[in-house]
């Protein structure tokens, strides 16, 4: 569609022009301010009652009644008193032992006055001293005796000789007395491998267990009777036995004979060699075990 061409110059312009738009905006403008404005309002909100707290505090006595107003929150009732315009706090924590409402005057028991005591008067003693006599005084002389000098010892040469002589033969019988004595060594059951003959210990060992499992005695079989103990050997130097000897007993004197009678049985031993050979007795302490299943050991 086009517009007529006999228009004025300022309608034949088509479009808004924009100082319409910037005054249709703000005519929009304060119309929405001017609602606001009107629309809200403010008021104020009343507050709440205040709940009214109370202290807490110990009560010093009860009361069989309940007071109207309390002035403190306590663990028993107890009527306000005193002679203070305001409320306060007691001013002791302790309980009181006995309730009274009453006010009782207190008079304390007139106190006794001790008696004086009458002192006898002291008597005067009058003492007259002695005079003092003059005595002369001797002096005694102390005569000093000679003190005897020491005697100078004599020695007679003949008589030291003997002397010497007497202990030189004494030393020698000691000397022959200990040559005589047996050499005997010792093997218990810490000995090890390197020791001085536990090459023989152990053969002996191995020799009377064999036997010994062969005569297991027969009533301990049959009873059953177990335990143990601590025996010592004592064997010459041809392997002959020499004694046994219980050191620890078992309890058992069926077992205690049992070992004697095994070992007896086992002798006589190999004789000593090799490092034994300069020994005239070995003794030889192990602990014996009659065990369950009829076994005999030893170590």
């Amino acid at each position: 569609m086009s517009l007529p061409s006999d228009l004025p110059p300022e309608l034949a312009h088509g479009g808004v022009r924009a100082a319409d738009r910037l005054g249709f905006t703000l005519f929009l403008a304060a119309l929405l301010h001017l609602a606001l404005i009107l629309g809200l309002g403010f008021s104020f909100a009343e507050p709440k009652q205040i709940s009214k707290t109370l202290e807490i505090t110990l009560a010093t006595f009860k009361s069989e009644t309940q007071p109207k107003k309390a002035d403190f929150l306590a663990q028993d009732n107890q009527q306000g008193s005193g002679t203070l315009d305001k409320k306060a706090i007691p001013k002791t924590t302790e309980v009181a032992p006995f309730q009274d409402n009453s006010v009782k005057k207190v008079v304390p028991p007139p106190s006794v006055k001790p008696e004086p005591r009458e002192v006898a008067p002291k008597a005067a003693v009058a003492t007259t001293a002695p005079k003092p006599k003059k005595t002369v005084t001797q002096r005694e002389e102390v005569k000093k005796e000679p003190t005897p000098k020491a005697a100078t010892p004599t020695f007679d040469s003949s008589q030291l000789s003997s002397e010497i002589s007497s202990l030189e033969a004494e030393l020698a019988n000691e000397q022959q007395l200990y040559a005589k004595r047996p050499r005997i060594h010792r093997l218990s059951a810490a000995s090890t491998m390197r020791d001085k003959g536990a090459w023989y210990k152990d053969e002996w060992r191995k020799k009377v267990e064999r036997i010994g499992n062969l005569n297991y005695p027969e009533e301990a079989r049959r009873k059953q009777i177990y335990g143990n103990l601590r025996l010592m050997v004592s064997i010459n130097r041809d392997g002959s036995l020499y004694e046994v000897l219980v050191l620890e007993s078992s309890g058992q004197p069926l077992l205690d004979q049992a070992a004697q009678r095994i070992v007896r049985l086992a002798a006589p031993f190999a004789p000593f060699t090799g490092d034994l050979s300069d020994i005239d007795r070995l003794e030889i302490i192990r602990t014996w075990r009659f065990a369950r299943g009829d076994k005999l050991s030893s170590n």
